[in-house]
């Protein structure tokens, strides 16, 4: 069974993904504590590591693959100031390459925003790659929408997969088209998911949607928005106020039809925003899983 260590775990999108597929997490690393504690939740065994800059890759369990959706706001547009791989945050991902330096992993997969293929001019999404290229890493990188796996739910994000020394990754990518809706399996989820929205909307009922401000329903859109932490001289997080037409937010009423927790919040509603998918988390370890099991049984 492949082993991971999850960095920058949030509330476990990649590790629940992961799991999912067939693999086992035995590490996490992740300093927000409300995150750590709906880690603990799921994970009680597996020990968590507050801070990435303290950590020692001599207390790390061995692992076959470290996944990290490394800190965005310094590549996010959302961000009118970014300052790229040079800000304070999203240059943790120079810290964890370093560990990775250090302990060389079979393979990593790295999640973030869009953001990092524009973000310095382009030179930030070179730096990522040229830094994995530099450390032995070979792979590439995709575009991946939350759409993709059938979820009403616009949220695009980056996702580079890489082998140590190895071409292995190479061949995830001759089959990303199944997750891109090229597949007749993706055509077919896609229509579906399209066809339920637009009978959702047709019986009067709400689809969530998240704008500065806060969350609200409405049946102007087919799909919601990607769920955005607020940023600049806004409020920082998410919040509950209602922002449409006036009407106070009916969370019970948005949840029925969306999953939406009767519970949602502003603090809720950031972690959602900021977690991997599960859904292409669990795409993406398939297909690891299938490349290794090709390798272990290949004639000698």
């Amino acid at each position: 069974m492949i082993r991971v260590a999850s960095f920058f775990a949030g509330i476990g999108g990649f590790d629940l993904g992961f799991e999912q597929a067939g693999m086992q997490v035995v590490f996490q690393c992740e300093i927000d504590e409300f995150c750590q504690k709906i880690l603990k939740r799921h994970w009680p065994l597996v020990p968590i590591h507050a801070d990435i800059r303290t950590l020692s890759s001599s207390t790390i369990p061995a692992t076959d693959l470290w996944c990290a959706g490394w800190p965005c706001q310094d590549l996010s547009h959302a961000n009118t100031n970014r300052q790229g791989l040079a800000g304070e945050r999203s240059s943790l991902f120079y810290r964890f390459m370093e560990l990775v330096a250090e302990v060389q992993p079979t393979w990593l997969v790295l999640e973030n925003v869009p953001g990092l293929l524009s973000a310095e001019q382009g030179a930030a999404l070179e730096a990522v790659t040229d830094t994995l290229e530099e450390n032995g890493y070979l792979g590439g990188w995709l575009s991946c929408n939350a759409l993709h796996t059938g979820i009403p739910h616009n949220r695009d994000r980056i996702f580079f997969i890489a082998s140590f020394r190895s071409e292995c990754a190479y061949r995830i990518f001759t089959d990303s088209s199944e997750l891109s809706g090229d597949s007749a399996a993706g055509k077919s989820s896609r229509t579906q998911t399209g066809s339920s929205i637009c009978q959702s909307a047709l019986r009067d009922t709400p689809l969530v949607v998240q704008r500065r401000g806060g969350f609200g329903y409405t049946l102007a859109k087919s799909i919601c928005p990607t769920l955005r932490a607020q940023t600049g001289g806004h409020q920082g997080g998410h919040s509950d106020r209602p922002i449409l037409c006036g009407e106070k937010l009916d969370v019970d009423r948005v949840g029925k039809t969306n999953g939406i927790s009767p519970r949602m919040d502003g603090r809720r509603g950031r972690l959602l925003g900021n977690a991997v998918v599960p859904a292409i988390a669990k795409w993406i370890g398939t297909k690891i899983i299938e490349v290794e099991s090709n390798l272990n049984n290949a004639p000698t």
